[in-house]
């Protein structure tokens, strides 16, 4: 990398920002930024679908273990497909929220996840786990749509520090997915935890349909 900004990348002389950073993160402009409702409405989906990601990203391998009794080396495998096809179809969900709809994007990965969750949890046979992994990646790819949506909302001068924000409350408070989920396989069992993931991203599809079908401008 060192090598190949070396040759490619021109050097730029540095640029006094035209606003001092401590304004930028000022208590007042904080607060109003995220109590505008489209902002609160998509951090919440936003949360929603990073604790999910986050619990499946830290307990999908120990599940297919425990909950199906593969071997390590067939969770890492079929672990490893899951992250190749989440990284293939992020680029590909983001392209299409440009061409139709965020909202629908967004509800209709969701929706594919809640359904590959619960495959994960109530299948045994391998074919629809393996079909349960695929429709949960591609599920856990709506980060592309959903972040597009807030760059929408955001005007060009709010775009940095704001989705800067944003950003970090959704990743902080979806962090806990490792936790809760964690708690729940050792004291409920891993149908309970994995099943919480579906019964989430559900309410997340629940809530767009709801404020599209009601025109409640969210």
């Amino acid at each position: 990398m060192f090598v190949a900004f070396w040759l490619s990348v021109d050097s730029t002389e540095p640029r006094q920002p035209d606003q001092p950073m401590r304004e930028r993160f000022e208590v007042g402009a904080v607060q109003e930024l995220l109590a505008r409702p489209q902002i609160r409405y998509t951090t919440a989906l936003s949360v929603l679908g990073a604790f999910s990601w986050q619990a499946t990203a830290s307990f999908l391998p120990t599940f297919l273990t425990a909950h199906h009794g593969f071997s390590t080396t067939m969770a890492g495998a079929l672990f490893s497909a899951y992250f190749v096809i989440h990284g293939l179809t992020q680029p590909m969900l983001g392209s299409l929220s440009d061409r139709l709809s965020r909202d629908a994007v967004v509800a209709g990965a969701l929706a594919l996840a809640a359904v590959g969750y619960a495959l994960l949890v109530l299948t045994e046979q391998f074919a629809v786990v393996i079909a349960g992994i695929a429709l949960v990646g591609v599920g856990m790819s709506w980060g592309a749509p959903l972040q597009s949506r807030f760059m929408d909302i955001l005007s060009d001068a709010e775009r940095g520090a704001g989705f800067g924000l944003v950003r970090s409350v959704y990743m902080t408070i979806g962090a806990s997915g490792s936790v809760v989920v964690g708690v729940l396989s050792d004291t409920v069992g891993w149908t309970v935890a994995f099943g919480l993931l579906a019964v989430l991203v559900s309410v997340a599809v629940v809530a767009i349909v709801v404020n599209r079908v009601l025109g409640l401008g969210l």
